[in-house]
């Protein structure tokens, strides 16, 4: 197993309770990989990163939609592991609605684009042994697609 991605929602802000349970959840994992997806903006602070290189966890990068409260799109390693989860830039269909239906989405070459420099900044970190880019917009092929145009781009630049 490459490890194991922990994904908390929106709710998860970034507080002491929350900090607390980042610090239980190592020690119920001791010993395994363990990346952490945050949704909540709060977590998207400096020294939130430096509290996950202590636990050993991975910082799990998200592109979603540019929304109040929604993490931005950074990509930092914390960890040996890194990872990145393409979900979906649509804000009409984020909040509210079927929730399914916020992963329907087709990335343009342009917004795949813009992760190039942050794959080569992420690679170039001594830190890191293994990235995964895992694409969730899942409806009708759109992340094999994706997935595919993503890895020509970065087989281009010799990132793969």
């Amino acid at each position: 197993m490459a490890g194991i991605l922990a994904q908390f929602p929106y709710a998860f802000k970034n507080g002491d309770e929350s900090r607390r349970y980042l610090a239980e959840l190592r020690e119920d994992f001791a010993g395994e990989r363990v990346v952490v997806e945050f949704r909540h903006k709060s977590w998207a602070k400096e020294p939130v990163f430096d509290y996950l290189e202590r636990l050993g966890f991975g910082y799990c990068a998200v592109d979603e939609p540019a929304l109040p409260g929604l993490v931005p799109r950074i990509a930092r390693v914390t960890s040996p592991t890194g990872y990145i989860r393409f979900h979906s830039r649509d804000a009409s269909k984020w909040f509210g609605g079927d929730s399914q239906e916020r992963y329907n989405y087709l990335y343009s070459e342009q917004e795949l684009k813009e992760w190039v420099p942050k794959v080569q900044q992420m690679t170039s970190d001594p830190k890191l042994e293994s990235l995964f880019v895992f694409f969730n917009n899942c409806h009708a092929g759109h992340a094999a697609v994706n997935a595919t145009q993503f890895q020509e781009m970065l087989r281009e630049l010799g990132l793969l």
